[in-house]
C-alpha cells in the first residue's frame, strides 16, 4: 500500500506545496540537529555514554545485558565524545565521515558524518573527539580530500536546538 499511501499523502498536501525529498535531504536535517546514526554515531566502537546517551541509559534501574561493563567503561572514563563541529572555510566539498581531525599536528579524533546544513548555510561534521578536545568552541582542524580546515565545537542541535518546530 506504500504508492496509495505516498499518493494521499501528496495530494493532502498539495494545498501547501508539499514536495517528496531525498534520503540526502534527511541526511541534512539530521546534522543539524545532531542526531545519531547507525553505524556512523552509533556503533560497537563506542559506549552509549560516549555517544551521548546518558540521559537513556540508568544503570541503576535493574541489571541488563551489558550493564556491568558499561558501568566499568563509565568509572574509567571515556576515550572519546560526540560532538557537532561547524567546518570552515569549504566551498566544494564537505565532511562525510571517517576524516581526521586534528589539535595542531596531533591526531585527536574523527568525522563520524558530515555534509551542508542547508537551513543553517554551514558545514557541518559530527565527530568524536578526545574528551580534553570537546568544549564548546574548542578550535580543531579537519581533513577533507587531503586539504586542512578549520573547525569549531558548537552546541549541539544546532536548527531548532529547543525542538519548538518538531512540537509546533
Amino acid at each position: 500500500m506504500q504508492n496509495t499511501i505516498f499518493d494521499l499523502v501528496m495530494d493532502a498536501g498539495a494545498e501547501f506545496g508539499i514536495k517528496p525529498f531525498g534520503i540526502r535531504a534527511m541526511d541534512c536535517m539530521r546534522l543539524e540537529k545532531s542526531y545519531r546514526l547507525i553505524p556512523r554515531e552509533l556503533s560497537i566502537e563506542y559506549s552509549a555514554y560516549e555517544s551521548g546517551l546518558d540521559r537513556f541509559v540508568h544503570p541503576n534501574k535493574g541489571q541488563f545485558l551489558g550493564r556491568d561493563a558499561l558501568v566499568e567503561w563509565r568509572e574509567r572514563g571515556a576515550n572519546w565524545q560526540f560532538v557537532t563541529m561547524e567546518v570552515h572555510g569549504v566551498s566544494d566539498a564537505d565532511a562525510r565521515g571517517s576524516e581526521a581531525v586534528y589539535k595542531g599536528d596531533d591526531l585527536v579524533g574523527r568525522a563520524t558524518s558530515g555534509g551542508y546544513g542547508w537551513r543553517l548555510g554551514k558545514s557541518l561534521a559530527l565527530a568524536m573527539v578526545q574528551p580534553e578536545h570537546a568544549g564548546l568552541g574548542t578550535e580543531l582542524e579537519i581533513a577533507i580530500l587531503g586539504d586542512r580546515y578549520k573547525a569549531s565545537i558548537i552546541e549541539e542541535s544546532p536548527f531548532d536546538p529547543d525542538n519548538k518546530r518538531l512540537r509546533a
